[in-house]
């Protein structure tokens, strides 16, 4: 029997941003990756996280559940042309039995592959990420899977020539990367976040894919002080009925929307209490008849699910809000993927966000908290 998923970005991206990753030495980051990363921004379609998607694109499972890969392009085509011959491989076949365990494995696969790095056609260790995905929710795993199944890996990589494949496409992974740096304006987002919490991040990775669909992820690891956020996002996207600032901001969102996560979240933390009280009435906040919501099971959840798409919000009213066309484009974008993700009372939270913003009384997001949650008590 075929297994269907639906797929949702934020909400997928909520589980991880809480428990995929652990912090406890699973990375180190050295003097030397410390000074080399202090500050920057790095924009890669990884090698060794390449070679998960590819395989990944390869399974029954994909085939049979199509918004799991991006598919409609012709990177997807050169793919299947390539590798198709090779989907009998061992690995291929485990890496769809896991998926059909759970499609947390997709995460946990593609996350540990980012600790691994090519010497020939060996896949070693970096020596930095070392084990950074172990589960999702109450699905947990003891042993790196890239790890278990290495053999299998470089069988794979060896006889449907892999590194040849990356090798051949990195003008196209160039290409994309450059769209990156174009239309994603991660500098102005992180600016942005920085002067309006106090909470600084080092160092920014943009790990992207071209096979990458609706299933993203972000988490910041700290070792010795040094903060890296890890953010997984497709490409960006180039919908040519889109006007040009349209098309910066809708890509901006999806970015921005992932990034936020990692300011929000700990200044949320310290509220837990208030927030459990206010949002015990579960039904007032989220549409249970939304198999969406399943992911946001405590108030936490559900209330950072709303902030951090209100946020793109007030980020939006700084850079165009004297576009008043485009502001609004992007105010219904926001309440209308909030609704439809089962989040009734977007319109109105984002209205009392937006008016505590414009007052101009509260110099950090942190201040807006509690004149917020005084408005979602009296809900």
């Amino acid at each position: 029997m075929n297994i269907r998923i639906q797929i949702t970005v934020t909400a997928v991206l909520l589980i991880l941003s809480n428990h995929l990753f652990s912090q406890e030495k699973d990375v180190v980051f050295d003097k030397e990756y410390r000074e080399r990363n202090d500050g920057k921004t790095t924009i890669e379609i990884n090698e060794a996280q390449e070679l998960i998607y590819i395989i990944l694109s390869l399974t029954d499972f994909a085939k049979e559940n199509p918004t799991m890969v991006k598919q409609e392009s012709r990177y997807y085509d050169r793919v299947q042309a390539h590798f198709s011959p090779f989907a009998e491989l061992r690995v291929v076949k485990e890496f769809d039995k896991l998926l059909r365990e759970s499609l947390v494995n997709y995460f946990l696969l593609s996350a540990n592959a980012y600790g691994f790095k090519f010497n020939n056609n060996k896949l070693i260790p970096t020596n930095v990420y070392n084990f950074p995905g172990k589960g999702i929710g109450n699905y947990e795993i003891t042993v790196n899977p890239i790890i278990t199944h290495l053999k299998d890996l470089e069988e794979f990589v060896t006889k449907a020539s892999y590194r040849k494949f990356y090798d051949d496409n990195q003008q196209y992974y160039d290409k994309l990367k450059s769209e990156y740096e174009s239309y994603a304006t991660v500098s102005e987002q992180k600016e942005w976040l920085e002067n309006r919490f106090d909470y600084k991040i080092n160092s920014y990775r943009i790990l992207t894919s071209p096979l990458i669909a609706g299933m993203n992820a972000t988490h910041t690891f700290t070792d010795d002080g040094f903060k890296e956020m890890l953010l997984f996002v497709p490409t960006i996207n180039r919908n040519n009925e889109w006007s040009e600032m349209y098309r910066k901001f809708m890509n901006v969102r999806v970015i921005f929307t992932e990034i936020d996560h990692n300011y929000v979240g700990p200044v949320s933390d310290r509220y837990v209490n208030r927030l459990n009280l206010i949002f015990s009435d579960r039904l007032k906040w989220v549409d249970s008849s939304n198999k969406t919501v399943e992911h946001y099971p405590n108030a936490l959840k559900v209330f950072d699910e709303y902030l951090t798409w209100g946020l793109f919000i007030l980020y939006s009213y700084d850079k165009i809000k004297d576009d008043h066309d485009l502001f609004q484009k992007m105010v219904n974008h926001v309440n209308e993927r909030m609704v439809l993700k089962g989040f009734p009372k977007a319109l109105a939270f984002n209205q009392k966000l937006l008016e505590l913003y414009e007052r101009g009384e509260y110099a950090k997001i942190e201040d807006l908290y509690t004149p917020l949650l005084d408005w979602c008590e009296s809900q």
